[in-house]
């Protein structure tokens, strides 16, 4: 028997590596490793690895599902897609094609995946979602700074700077292939430093870490603005740089240094190491998490490490710069972006609450890849909205908490039975081409296959297939990609530079904090290195309740003890049991459990902060022991 040839696909996680890979299929098993002509793809973490089984697993669906009489049962391909196309026709002849709500998230970023629209926008217009769960705070803050989210390539940073400062990124779990850039910052005597909450894997790796309280990053940020005004050791030609210079020095100067200290949970030794640390290690890379964004203040977080940014230096002195995220898809062909008449928008976190009394009513929600039951904020509600929703669709590879719920499910292909897709980064600047790696599981169709079927039923003109292989074309054929073989290409992005006409719009306000209902603690939901998007179904840690951590002072005072069993509530009623794991490494006021774990959402608040982000640090619980639970 010959061994099968290696195909090249890429991870199509939401997750800033961005990585190239190998596989084959012998007919029973994948197999999978990593392809190291993309440079920072040399290994495969657990979580995608895990793809291999994934394809293969009997978890995979292979029938579209119906819900009749309560249950979903197996129907046919037709059955399921006239029925679809009944229900859409249906609300958009009594209320207009507003009724129809498509919500997408980032469980795949593979480029067909913004052509889905298409059927949508041909109906003449449709409700949808803004905003994200990852970063819509944080990015506003940096658009309003530097007029876009800045790109900072990994190579300028491996070879120039000599500082990386974390704030609060978790890095060696949730963006383990910067560590070889990390290698080359220490090779040449620089360092890697992390402002944190908690003590993490990263801080444990750094050359330094301190410790900062939960959205406190902006406070430490103005007093280190502060300190470099008042020393006079702001890189020359800051102010050459900044559209408002003056403005932004007497805010600073107004500013009281013992509050801003108070506000970041720091002592002034501890503040005064931040700042040595950054004039020793300069040129320096600010690293900020996307945790950081998380609050009703993330985008004024981000402004501030964007003017510490700027008066280190950024995006003038080679090494000196802020990296966080970039439009992965910047090279989607423009020509090809739906281009609906009207459009409906609801905020990615509220949209369960907007709902209700909306006009025109949303008739038919579809969901594709995503999973609104697990991820959003207040899953109770967004539960209990989903299922007012007369018919709701979700297309999806296994049986997710929203597949369960819904009216319709699809069964859709994996990427690694696709070909000729594309796959960016919001990190480096290289994509990938797909190529199939095993034939399509029987049942199962692409989704650009799907909504050229729904197209069709709906009388519509609207071929996602054909869309698909121009999309692929036009990528293939683009000037700005030089193909480096083995289905890897290098983009030649422009990096983020302050000259010119461009110039910095630095904060003259700082933003509060919030403070929960008294007695509260604060929850922080942090991301784990083995599963992403809430996608923990087949991963080894999935398995038992949840672990809260919290300062040992915090537990003492509520009476619970390492290791036991207790109720986690939060002022709107929403419980969870959880364990408790006493950890000194955290500050008093505040708690972590891991994101995405089955309930956890529970206990979170569908708020929006500004640019339509997800605050979900802005959620605030109370604990208690199995004899004093609360009656439900």
């Amino acid at each position: 028997m010959n061994t099968p040839d290696w195909k090249t696909s890429a991870c199509p996680y939401d997750c800033p590596d961005g990585c190239a890979l190998r596989g084959r299929f012998d007919g029973n098993a994948v197999t999978l490793q990593p392809n190291p002509t993309l440079p920072y793809s040399t290994f495969l973490c657990e979580k995608g690895m895990r793809w291999a089984s994934r394809a293969t697993s009997p978890a995979r669906l292979s029938s579209p599902l119906v819900r009749k009489e309560g249950n979903l049962v197996p129907v046919s391909w037709e059955e399921a897609l006239d029925l679809w196309a009944e229900k859409i026709r249906n609300g958009v002849e009594r209320h207009g094609p507003l009724s129809v709500m498509y919500l997408s998230s980032a469980g795949s970023l593979y480029f067909s995946k913004k052509l889905l629209p298409h059927v949508f926008a041909a109906l003449g217009g449709y409700t949808t979602k803004k905003g994200n769960l990852c970063s819509s705070a944080g990015s506003l803050g940096l658009k309003e700074t530097f007029g876009e989210v800045p790109v900072v390539r990994p190579e300028e940073m491996a070879d120039h700077s000599r500082g990386v400062l974390f704030w609060g990124r978790n890095a060696l779990e949730t963006h383990v292939h910067v560590v070889p850039v990390l290698k080359a910052v220490r090779d040449r005597g620089g360092e890697a430093a992390v402002l944190e909450i908690r003590s993490t894997p990263t801080t444990r790796s750094a050359d330094r870490w301190w410790r900062i309280d939960p959205g406190g990053d902006w406070a430490l940020a103005a007093w280190i603005c502060r300190r470099l005004l008042d020393e006079g050791t702001a890189v020359q030609g800051w102010r050459d740089r900044t559209a408002n210079p003056a403005e932004f020095a007497a805010a600073v100067n107004s500013l009281d240094c013992g509050a801003l200290l108070s506000a970041a949970g720091m002592t002034r030794d501890g503040a005064e190491e931040v700042y040595s640390w950054l004039l020793r290690f300069s040129p320096v890379t600010q690293y900020p998490a996307f945790g950081a964004q998380r609050y009703l203040h993330g985008d004024g977080q981000f402004r501030w490490i964007g003017a510490v940014a700027v008066l280190l230096g950024a995006f003038a002195d080679k090494g000196a710069g802020l990296a966080f995220s970039k439009d992965e898809m910047a090279l989607f062909p423009e020509r090809l972006l739906p281009a609906p008449a009207r459009t409906r928008t609801l905020s990615v976190s509220g949209w369960p609450l907007e709902l209700d009394g909306l006009e025109p009513p949303v008739e038919v929600l579809v969901v594709s890849a995503a999973d609104p039951l697990r991820q959003n904020p207040a899953s109770d509600l967004v539960r209990r909205a989903y299922e007012k929703i007369p018919f709701t669709v979700c297309a999806d590879f296994a049986l997710s908490d929203t597949a369960k719920a819904s009216d319709l499910v699809l069964p859709i292909t994996t990427f690694l039975e696709e070909e000729g897709d594309w796959k960016g980064s919001y990190w480096h600047s290289y994509l990938v081409r797909s190529e199939r790696v095993l034939p399509p599981r029987p049942g199962t169709l692409d989704e650009t296959e799907i909504y050229t079927r729904l197209a069709d039923r709906l009388g519509l003109s609207c071929d996602l297939v054909a869309m698909k292989k121009e999309m692929d074309r036009d990528l293939m054929e683009s000037p700005l990609l030089e193909a480096l073989g083995d289905g890897v290409y290098r983009w030649n992005e422009p990096p983020c530079r302050l000259d010119g006409g461009r110039k910095a719009q630095l904060p003259t306000e700082v933003p509060g904090i919030s403070r929960g209902p008294e007695g509260y603690l604060r929850l922080v939901t942090v991301h784990r290195k083995e599963y992403i998007n809430g996608q923990s179904w087949d991963a080894p840690c999935a398995a038992g309740l949840p672990v809260l951590s919290l300062n040992p002072a915090d537990a003492r005072r509520r009476g619970v003890k390492d290791g036991e069993e207790v109720l986690a509530r939060n002022a709107r009623g929403g419980t969870l049991s959880v364990r408790v794991a006493e950890d000194p490494s955290l500050g008093e006021g505040y708690c972590i459990l891991p994101q995405g774990t089955k309930g956890v959402n529970l206990l979170t608040d569908p708020l929006v902060s500004p640019g339509w982000g997800a605050p979900f640090a802005e959620s605030w619980i109370d604990l208690y022991p199995g004899k004093d639970r609360p009656e439900k």
